[in-house]
């Protein structure tokens, strides 16, 4: 198989993931934020101590989510640096408010089966992305990648953790959501550097060399 060769096809299942994902965030918007548009939803009693908080955290998520596959994107970071740059600033600015939010949120507001994951959670959203942002200004440009991976994994535990609720007649009890929430950051941590060990693996079996 041709460098070209590989390199499409890697492209090609990266684009696949990232439509995947703006499938199952369109369905957890229509699922679990439509009540923004029903003024009577229940949802704002539930919301009703921190809905300020929210007008924050939710429009920083959701720049983080829409800004993140765009700095995997060769393309853009070779013959559009700037713009690459600008953009990766704009997305760790967004995390580096919403994280703490949703920390605060999650560990004064939400269940109780819930509330320590919720340091890791939020804690691992900040310092993933930190970290990323401190290799890329040491020029460690592969640490930085794969710390960036980390950090939009983080990103995505909002909607993999919401997309059940599209399941007609499920219901959360509080041993499972925090099951769950475990499971995705540990995922969140780990599928990152088993991705990149995957890809570094077959390359050095095709004989290809590093991008």
């Amino acid at each position: 198989m041709t460098i070209q060769a590989v390199k499409s096809r890697r492209d090609s299942a990266k684009w696949a993931f990232f439509a995947l994902m703006a499938l199952c965030t369109l369905l957890v918007i229509f699922v679990d934020e439509r009540f923004l548009l029903l003024p009577r939803d229940p949802e704002w009693v539930h919301i009703q101590n921190f809905r300020w908080l929210l007008l924050v955290h939710g429009p920083l998520g959701a720049v983080a989510l829409l800004l993140g596959p765009f700095q995997f994107s060769d393309t853009l970071r070779r013959q559009r640096p700037r713009l690459h740059r600008w953009t990766g600033r704009i997305y760790v600015g967004a995390i580096a408010v919403s994280a703490p939010i949703a920390g605060y949120i999650g560990t004064h507001f939400e269940r109780k089966s819930i509330l320590f994951e919720q340091y890791f959670q939020a804690g691992g959203w900040f310092l993933t992305t930190a970290v990323a942002l401190i290799c890329v200004l040491r020029r460690n440009i592969p640490a930085h990648r794969a710390w960036m991976m980390k950090s939009y994994a983080f990103c995505l535990v909002f909607v993999l953790s919401r997309v059940p609720d599209a399941i007609p007649g499920f219901k959360w009890t509080d041993q499972l959501l925090a099951d769950v929430l475990w499971a995705l950051v540990f995922a969140a941590l780990l599928v990152p550097d088993l991705i990149l060990t995957t890809r570094e693996l077959w390359r050095r079996r095709q004989g290809a060399p590093r991008p």
